[in-house]
This record gives structure tokens, C-alpha cells and sequence, in this order.
């Protein structure tokens, strides 16, 4: 499953194609900007949800964030957790 993310990035948009590399993992590649060429964004993220927030392997945490959101509203929630899913029945079962 691919998606698009558009987000701001330095007061212009970016549009990065976003997809699924192992469940709750996703790869983020830059296909277009609108901004100044001296201010590109990263051309490749790998991003992650852990809890509530989005992180990656950049130092910019509200563009991981940005783009980990636009995929919450377009992927099923069911792809994006990585949670272990616990049954009704005693753990020790």
C-alpha cells in the first residue's frame, strides 16, 4: 500500500510517497517541493509510530510527525499499530 503525504516543510509543501515497509513501518520518499532548492527536505525518511507520536531516523521531529499524521488519516488504523495484540484470556495461558 502507497500513500501521499503532503506537509509543510519550510513554509513550502512537500508531497512524500509513503510506504509500508513491515507493519508499523514506513518509508517516506520526497516526490515533489515547492520550496527553495537550497532548503530541501530529507529526500528519504523512514518513520515509525511509537505511542502517540511519529518518530524517524531525521532530527526533525515535526516532519516526522507531519507526514506520520497524514498516514493515520489515509491508512486503516489496523496497518499502522505495532502493538501486540492481547486476547480475553489470562496471560499466563
Amino acid at each position: 500500500m502507497e500513500v501521499t503525504a503532503a506537509v509543510l516543510f519550510g513554509g513550502a509543501l512537500a508531497h512524500y510517497d509513503v510506504s509500508i515497509q513491515d507493519r508499523g513501518v514506513y518509508r517516506a520518499r520526497l516526490s515533489a517541493y515547492k520550496g527553495s532548492p537550497e532548503n530541501l527536505p530529507p529526500a528519504d525518511i523512514i518513520i515509525r509510530k511509537e505511542g502517540r507520536h511519529w518518530v524517524s531516523d531525521i532530527a526533525d521531529n515535526n516532519l516526522s510527525e507531519d507526514i506520520g499524521y497524514a498516514v493515520e488519516i489515509k491508512v486503516p488504523k489496523d496497518y499502522i499499530t505495532n502493538e501486540r495484540k492481547r486476547g480475553g484470556g489470562h496471560p499466563a495461558n
